[in-house]
């Protein structure tokens, strides 16, 4: 007969083996999930961007010449942002992502001939019907219900100046993937999109994203490889 000593260290025993399998049958059921919600996507012609993990580290401060963004296999890309008829959007935007340990990281570089404080790119993540939604302006302000991203930017202009004629601003985003409800975990996958308005000298405002349904092409989905 066991003592109450050795009965309780044989219950933990159990708990521990029950706890084991609770959680791999937990993480089992999470994969299926996201594999399901993947196969989604792709059958109804999303787009599908398909994220590295970094090779090196991030420095964020505007820039883009850091390892995390530079060693092969480097950042998956947008590409050109998009007007609504499907042609690339004047001024160009673009987004580059990356990801690793508890972030994903994002940078977006923007043309722009004339900065303003309320310009903005506007970033949106989803997963059923919960949508986390930040604005970050070209001083790197951000708005929006996404806790604890961290930004940086770096602007080649005069913001707020109209007499100038501006480059261009660039983001560089650590954006923690407990705010999304994610594990950061490769096959992990999240609808995305990213969009931008801006006006010009000639006065015409100008709409474009990616993954946002712009031009028929369906919304966007991030996958974590």
């Amino acid at each position: 007969m066991r003592s109450p000593t050795q009965a309780l260290g044989f219950g933990m025993v159990l708990l521990a083996a029950g706890g084991l399998a609770y959680a791999r049958h937990a993480s089992s059921r999470r994969a299926a999930h996201a594999a399901g919600t993947l196969s989604a996507s792709v059958a109804r012609g999303d787009l599908v961007l398909r994220i590295p993990h970094l090779t090196g580290a991030i420095t964020l401060d505007g820039d883009m010449d850091d390892p995390g963004w530079v060693r092969p296999p480097g950042p998956a890309r947008t590409g050109e942002f998009l007007l609504q008829n499907g042609k690339p959007a004047r001024p160009h935007t673009h987004g580059r992502l990356v990801w690793g340990g508890e972030y994903l990281y994002m940078a977006v570089l923007a043309s722009d001939e004339d900065i303003k404080s309320d310009d903005a790119i506007h970033i949106v993540f989803s997963q059923g019907d919960v949508e986390y939604a930040i604005d970050v302006s070209p001083k790197a302000v951000i708005t929006g219900s996404i806790r604890g991203v961290h930004a940086s930017s770096e602007i080649d202009g005069t913001i707020d100046n109209p007499k100038n004629f501006d480059e261009e601003w660039s983001l560089e985003l650590a954006i923690p993937f407990e705010s999304l409800g994610m594990k950061g975990e490769r096959g992990e996958n999240i609808g995305m999109s990213l969009s931008r308005c801006d006006t010009p000298k000639d006065g015409l405002r100008v709409c474009a994203g990616w993954g946002d349904a712009q031009a028929d092409r369906g919304r966007g989905r991030i996958v974590l490889e």
